[in-house]
């Protein structure tokens, strides 16, 4: 069988070497890498479609309060079931571990004071904002708090802010979702179900989740623009973005992720593992990461898990990663990877620039140890 792409030899692994990863500190994302002005365009757009909105704060009790105090998780369920455009009130809302259901065809508008914090929750799994089974949804500008600072149990690494499963047609506008005790934004597949198709998700900031800052499990058709993933830690992958499907019933295909920032990450800033996907029927994985910047996360970029157990009735994923102007700075390990990969697909890397002392050198070495790598292209 050929070499694939991610099949990196001892000699890149003693050119990485060991390394102990840091006590991790937070650190506040500096400002030249925020997105905040960028997506000020959806706020524009928010507000015209807000003048037709349901405003929840009619579904709320006589007397209800502004400070996030009190649960109103099912005075705002039952508003958003028989409203298709809603509001969310202007300011913040305790919600409940139950989380909140969005319907088909439905449009949900955060104002310039709203969000949603979570009440302290001892479940390992739970949602916030959940999107199951459904089609043409809109959120904009969301804002969403989770419980990691106050969550009352010790198990479990699956509490989600945003989570997006086995649905269609879906547009998420400058989400910001932090301190979650999973992932701030999953995307993946229901049980016995389908990929997502036709996900956009722009300019999100996730920061200080304790899992991953974005997971990419299952999807045929997504963009992911702009985002910034920053201070991820706690439990692994500890990863700001992280494509990894959980199994060959999933799929990921038709990927974008365009400039995206990873900042501070505990363990990595980007993780394409595909170890789980490999299956009889041949997958086509096509994926393309242009101009990622990764500064302080312990590695910039991870390739791996494609060194599993296979039976000879597995075939090797098909398509193209493609890797465009990577700029990795201030890494213990800029790049990373595991033994071997002869299942993954194609892949190329163009225009490394590793900004650290010495990463030249580091560079050069990278190049000539795949030099002689069948479907492997370092430029």
């Amino acid at each position: 069988m050929r070499r694939r792409c991610f099949a990196f030899t001892a000699a890149l692994a003693l050119w990485m070497g060991c390394y102990a990863q840091d006590i991790f500190q937070y650190r506040p994302l500096p400002g030249t890498y925020s997105n905040l002005s960028a997506a000020g365009q959806y706020a524009t757009e928010a507000a015209a479609l807000a003048g037709a909105a349901y405003d929840l704060t009619k579904a709320l009790p006589a007397g209800y309060v502004r400070d996030g105090s009190v649960d109103y998780t099912a005075a705002l369920q039952n508003a958003i079931n028989t409203n298709k455009t809603v509001k969310m009130p202007n300011f913040p809302v305790l919600i409940n571990d139950n989380g909140l259901q969005l319907k088909s065809n439905s449009i949900v508008i955060f104002q310039p004071n709203s969000s949603l914090v979570l009440q302290s929750s001892n479940k390992p799994k739970y949602a916030m904002l959940k999107l199951l089974n459904v089609q043409n949804v809109k959120v904009y500008n969301p804002v969403l708090v989770g419980d990691r600072d106050h969550h009352s149990g010790n198990g479990g690494e699956w509490g989600m802010g945003i989570d997006i499963r086995s649905s269609d047609n879906i547009n998420i506008y400058h989400p910001q979702v932090s301190k979650c005790w999973g992932d701030g934004i999953y995307v993946g597949q229901a049980e016995k179900s389908k990929p997502n198709t036709n996900v956009n998700i722009y300019y999100a900031n996730v920061d200080n989740n304790r899992r991953n800052g974005i997971t990419i499990g299952s999807v045929k058709g997504l963009k992911l623009i702009r985002p910034v993933a920053s201070n991820t830690s706690g439990t692994l992958p500890m990863a700001g973005i992280d494509i990894e499907p959980n199994s060959s019933a999933e799929q990921v295909d038709d990927v974008l992720i365009d400039n995206p920032v990873t900042f501070n990450n505990a363990k990595y800033g980007i993780v394409v593992g595909l170890g789980r996907l490999p299956g009889p029927d041949q997958k086509q994985v096509n994926i393309t990461i242009s101009k990622h910047v990764d500064d302080g996360s312990a590695s910039a970029f991870w390739m791996g898990g494609m060194d599993g157990k296979y039976t000879p009735a597995d075939k090797p994923l098909a398509g193209n990663i493609q890797v465009i102007d990577p700029v990795w700075k201030n890494n213990s390990m800029p790049f990373k990877s595991a033994r071997n990969y002869d299942f993954a697909p194609r892949c190329r890397f163009k225009n490394i620039s590793i900004q650290k002392p010495g990463s030249n050198n580091e560079l050069d070495k990278l190049k000539k140890a795949q030099a002689n790598k069948k479907n492997l292209e370092i430029e």
